[in-house]
């Protein structure tokens, strides 16, 4: 992964994350999102979470913060995880509502069904964020 340039975002409404999870929410399938240590973090004390700087160029030891720090990027490079649904339409039999009949009923899905979703999201996931990450540096000029 290629740093980030320092600066991009801002603290509150057009944080990096905010614009991210926005785009990538986007996505049918997306689920949830995590940036740096994600929901790991929740179980570390900030003493062991914080990143420390290690020179005067900013460089730090860590990216627990996943190269964003207060909505803003921060040099590193640029660390986040999707979760992605399983597909619904599978062939296997389901049940569910009639809505003609108001009867819960088995039903089977028939034609193409896309039990392999999770393959093909990482490079929509790059795209769009790619489309942030521009707008982004549009808007820093």
């Amino acid at each position: 992964a290629q740093p980030l340039p320092v600066g991009l975002g801002e603290p509150f409404f057009n944080s990096v994350e905010a614009l991210i999870s926005h785009a990538v929410f986007s996505i049918p399938a997306i689920k949830g999102i995590e940036f740096g240590s994600g929901f790991g973090a929740a179980k570390m004390p900030g003493s062991r979470h914080n990143d420390p700087i290690t020179d005067a160029s900013g460089k730090t030891a860590t990216n627990n913060a996943g190269g964003i720090t207060g909505g803003i990027s921060n040099g590193n490079p640029l660390v986040f995880r999707v979760v992605v649904k399983p597909a619904s339409s599978t062939p296997q039999q389901q049940n569910s509502l009639n809505t003609t009949t108001g009867k819960m009923e088995d039903f089977t899905i028939a034609g193409r069904h896309d039990l392999a979703i999770a393959l093909r999201v990482p490079v929509v996931i790059e795209a769009v964020t790619a489309c942030v990450l521009l707008d982004l540096a549009l808007m820093n000029k």
